[in-house]
Parts: structure tokens; C-alpha cells; sequence
């Protein structure tokens, strides 16, 4: 039986668009990015905070009152604390499943094990990150598997382009609005498919990097965070996510975008 059930993940779908539209107006230029930190719970500390105690973090963590709830409790008390976190984080999860796999039904299996791992890992986490870098983490990686998986099947189409592990920096979009004409608005809606689909054929880590920076708003240092790696070691990764996407988008006539 899914935790998640259809009716629950209509309002990631339904934003679809204006997630797209944003990721789109940020992916061919440069700028500073975000990041989160998912991991069990050893040296998740981004090089900025080493050394804080993780009492502090928690102060600072708007999820860990219920965390701790769920660490400390049993039995329907329990129950209703991860509910809580389910609640709260299941939007999110799927989101990042949905981006970096592709589709809606790998995004359900992959959203059902990162909030399995989350519920069967929560004892351990010791709040030297914040619950969010950690919980993507764990999506991040949920959706990865299921992407390598599929990949491992023979499929037509566009070829996937695998590149080396993921590495560059994106100016912030205007926040100008305006009413495009048919054929402006028909050009965006054909730049909003082709990114969707080289987000669900370019590497995976890529997707992860792109996801995480452009859907989910992170900085490159919460990034870091999520990855448990330097700033330095995101920009570079991100660069070479950039170039991934790049390629992939001219090599199907998007170059444009």
C-alpha cells in the first residue's frame, strides 16, 4: 500500500508549469545557488557551522519540535508526530522524485522510499543539519535509484546523455510580469517540455543539482549541505550540470532556451 495516494500529490502537479517556467528563465545564464544536506546524520554540517552544537541547529530548524517528537515517543503518539513530518515534507519529496525521474508513477515509488527510509531512519538523526537538507538527501538519492534502474532497460528516443559525476553559477529571473502573445506564450510552453524532458535524460546527479538549485530554490550552500561536500566542489559540479542540459537542449533544437 502507497503512502502517497493520488488526491495528496495534486498540488505539485498542478504547479508544474510555473516550476518550469522558472527553472527555464534561469537555465541558460549564470548566478549563485542553494543547497540542503539529507544524510544520516554524520558530519552533515556545512564547513560554516562546524563545530556548533546541534542544540543550536535545532533551535533554528522549524521541523525538530516535531522530530524530536517522533524520537521520543511511541505508539499513536508516534504515529501522529510523522504524520506531521508527512504532511509537511510530502509535497517537496515528491516534487524533487517527480523532477529527476520524469514521470508520475516512478515519482510515486521513489517519493514511497525516501518516506519509508525517512521513518525508518529518523531515531539516528543527531540535528548537525537541518531535517530538510536531510530529508532531500534522501529523496535525491530515491529518485537516482529509480532513474539508474530504468535506465538499465533498453528505450528508444533521445539518447540519455550520462556525462561524469556532476559541477557554475545563474542570475536570478526578473520578477517582471507581463501577457505574452499566442505565439511568445506557444514558444514557452515548447521550452517547458524540452527541459522536462532533458531533466528526466541528462545524468541523474545532474537532474539532482538542477532540481534542487532551480525548483527548489536552494543555495549553492545548502547544496553542499545536502551533498556533504565544499562550495566549491557544487560549483563545479553544477557547471558541468549546466553543460549537460546545454548539450542535450541543442541537440534537440532548443538551443534558444
Amino acid at each position: 500500500m502507497r503512502l502517497f495516494a493520488t488526491k495528496c500529490l495534486a498540488a505539485p502537479i498542478a504547479s508544474e508549469t510555473g516550476d518550469l517556467s522558472l527553472a527555464i528563465e534561469r537555465v541558460s545564464v549564470d548566478g549563485p545557488g542553494v543547497s540542503f544536506c539529507v544524510s544520516n546524520s554524520e558530519n552533515l554540517e556545512p564547513e560554516s557551522s562546524r563545530g556548533r552544537p546541534s542544540e543550536v541547529l535545532a533551535l533554528n530548524d522549524p521541523a525538530a519540535a516535531i522530530v524530536k517528537r517522533c524520537q521520543t515517543t511511541s505508539g499513536s503518539d508516534f504515529a501522529e508526530a510523522y504524520h506531521e513530518l508527512f504532511v509537511l515534507f510530502q509535497d517537496r519529496v515528491f516534487t524533487v522524485c517527480f523532477r529527476v525521474t520524469g514521470n508520475r508513477d516512478d515519482a510515486l515509488d521513489a517519493s514511497q522510499e525516501a518516506m519509508v527510509a525517512i521513518l525508518r531512519r529518523i531515531q539516528g538523526f543527531e540535528f548537525r543539519s537541518k531535517f530538510s537538507s536531510w530529508v532531500y538527501r534522501i529523496a535525491v538519492n530515491a529518485a537516482i535509484d529509480i532513474r539508474r534502474r530504468r535506465m538499465d532497460a533498453p528505450r528508444g528516443g533521445v539518447r540519455t546523455l550520462l556525462g561524469a559525476d556532476p559541477e557554475e553559477d545563474v542570475a536570478e529571473r526578473s520578477d517582471a510580469r507581463y501577457q505574452p502573445e499566442p505565439s511568445a506564450e506557444l514558444v514557452r510552453t515548447e521550452s517547458r517540455e524540452a527541459v522536462r524532458e532533458a531533466l528526466a535524460r541528462i545524468n541523474p546527479k545532474f537532474s539532482a543539482l538542477l532540481v534542487l538549485r532551480y525548483i527548489e530554490g536552494l543555495s549553492y550552500e545548502e547544496i553542499a549541505e545536502v551533498q556533504e561536500c565544499n562550495l566549491g566542489t557544487v560549483k563545479s559540479r553544477m557547471h558541468r550540470a549546466h553543460s549537460a542540459l546545454r548539450t542535450f537542449l541543442e541537440g534537440v533544437g532548443a538551443q534558444d532556451i
